[in-house]
């Protein structure tokens, strides 16, 4: 008697195979196959499904896309580096945070607030204008502006 498990092992290894991602079904897997009637009955079929699909003709692509998405790709991986304006930013931060453990100050309220202050320009300077109604070149010729 066959388990599910070995007939569940035995179809991925001939779609595996199949693939050209694995070696052919050796030993134990050609044994299950020779008592097995169900799965004799599924390889058949996936060799007729994939004889099939491999009859099929499939149209030429009509222009070569990769030279216009690789150069998109690339550029997209360079403009990924640390805006200028972050720097001074964070040594301003990194600063004000020395100031507060090295120096007490007499007015406990002044350390919340001059982090507050730090992370409202750090959003304004990210976010730029939050309120701003931004637009895109296709969106006005769907507008017909």
């Amino acid at each position: 008697m066959n388990s599910n498990t070995d007939c569940e092992r035995v179809r991925r290894t001939l779609m595996a195979a199949l693939d050209g991602e694995g070696d052919p079904p050796a030993g134990p897997d050609r044994d299950h196959l020779t008592t097995c009637a169900e799965c004799r009955r599924w390889q058949e079929e996936l060799h007729a499904v994939t004889a099939r699909a491999q009859r099929l003709s499939y149209p030429a692509a009509q222009a070569d896309l990769w030279p216009a998405l690789e150069g998109r790709i690339r550029e997209a991986g360079q403009r990924r580096r640390v805006p200028r304006w972050l720097v001074p930013m964070g040594v301003i931060v990194l600063v004000w945070r020395v100031l507060q453990l090295f120096i007490d100050f007499p007015i406990p309220m002044l350390h919340p607030i001059g982090q507050l202050a730090a992370v409202a320009v750090a959003l304004w300077l990210i976010a730029g204008q939050l309120l701003a109604i931004e637009t895109s070149a296709p969106e006005l010729q769907k507008r017909g502006v």
